[in-house]
């Protein structure tokens, strides 16, 4: 019974010591004052006063920035004859319009999560350090809120991109003109003589009409083929003698030569297309952007079709996905939810996530992107935001 009694008094000895060292220890420290004010979800206040600010929690959006290449070929109308007069083989006889991705680019911006807003109220006088909470990316405020817009390009293409034209080249006209043929024909007319009582027949030979003019006609497409081959050899054969110098012409400088070699090659090049064809390279730009969400780990942004470009997922081709990996940055952390705090910031730890752009089973690209709403939301003191 002694011993129980020594120990209660020796407890009552020790214990105002260790709280006199405790309060000392405190009065050291540089203390702040206690802040007061509510923060509360903007869809639990009805009223908003002139005295409060509003702030949202970050939200993550991907960006996806795709460049697509159209290539327009026109068969060119001689394509059929290019072996024959020219000996160039595999010439294509069809025209077609192919789509090919170019490239691809991911990014992302920061808007306002309009699921998170809330409503803070300081109670007495109280600066805030708006600039600190906003630099570490802890929350946004109004003037932020705008930012999805910004960055965004989109060049598509339109019906009024035009096929190639062709420029029909040729020595001699299009057209040849025929003569009639005139000849003489003979038939029998009735023909009155005085002399005989009865009217007799005879053949008599009438020229043919003199109101027959010569007709034009369209000369077939192979010999409008024959002509321009011939035009292109005639081209070498001149671009040939000036360069070795076996035809004499005078240029003032060799500026004049080159503009001179510089016209039959591209009067070489109209020829030769109408054989071989002519293509047209045509570029355009799609943005897409995608807000990811906890649950999900792959997006289906659009379609493509080498055929007919790029699609919307009801559309035929490819589908081009995105998908997410999360490194789990806050797992292994024992990083408790906000409670229900109406005295605290509301404020999110992001998430860190591998980002790839697939076409199928092929990567296009890959990022590694801070993700704000697939981290954790917690709650902070407000003396932490409280200028000394």
């Amino acid at each position: 019974m002694n011993k129980y009694l020594a120990a209660v008094l020796a407890l009552a000895v020790l214990c105002p010591s260790a709280a006199a060292a405790q309060r000392k220890k405190k009065s050291d420290e540089k203390e702040f004052p206690r802040a007061t004010a509510w923060v509360q979800n903007m869809n639990e206040v009805q009223q908003v006063d002139s005295g409060c600010f509003v702030y949202a929690l970050p939200r993550t959006v991907l960006r996806l920035e795709v460049e697509v290449e159209r290539r327009i070929f026109s068969a060119g109308p001689y394509a059929a004859y290019a072996e024959k007069y020219l000996g160039v083989t595999g010439v294509q006889t069809a025209s077609s319009v192919r789509y090919n991705l170019s490239s691809a680019a991911l990014s992302s911006y920061v808007e306002a999560d309009v699921q998170h807003l809330y409503v803070v109220q300081p109670v007495g006088s109280m600066s805030f350090s708006f600039l600190k909470m906003t630099k570490d990316g802890l929350m946004l405020l109004p003037e932020s809120f705008g930012q999805a817009s910004a960055g965004r390009s989109v060049n598509a293409f339109t019906s009024a991109d035009r096929p190639p034209l062709f420029t029909g080249m040729a020595v001699d006209a299009m057209f040849r003109t025929v003569k009639p043929k005139s000849k003489s024909k003979s038939k029998k007319i009735p023909v009155d003589t005085a002399e005989y009582e009865n009217m007799s027949v005879e053949e008599v030979e009438v020229p043919a009409s003199i109101s027959q003019q010569p007709k034009t006609q369209a000369k077939t497409q192979e010999e409008c083929a024959s002509e321009v081959a011939q035009l292109i050899f005639n081209l070498r054969k001149r671009k040939y003698e000036l360069i070795t110098g076996e035809v004499d012409v005078a240029f003032s400088s060799n500026d004049g030569l080159k503009v001179a070699l510089a016209e039959i090659n591209r009067m070489e090049s109209e020829c030769l297309s109408l054989f071989v064809g002519k293509t047209v390279t045509q570029q355009a730009t799609y943005s897409y952007d995608v807000a990811p969400t906890p649950a999900q780990e792959s997006y289906d942004v659009f379609k493509f079709s080498p055929e007919q470009g790029v699609q919307g997922m009801d559309g035929r081709g490819r589908a081009i996905a995105l998908e997410l990996r999360s490194e789990g940055k806050y797992a292994a952390a024992n990083v408790l939810p906000a409670k229900e705090d109406s005295s605290g910031f509301r404020v999110r730890l992001p998430d860190v996530a591998q980002v790839r752009l697939l076409d199928g089973k092929d990567e296009l690209q890959r990022g590694r992107f801070w993700i704000y709403q697939n981290g954790k939301i917690v709650s902070i003191r407000v003396e932490h935001f409280l200028e000394k």
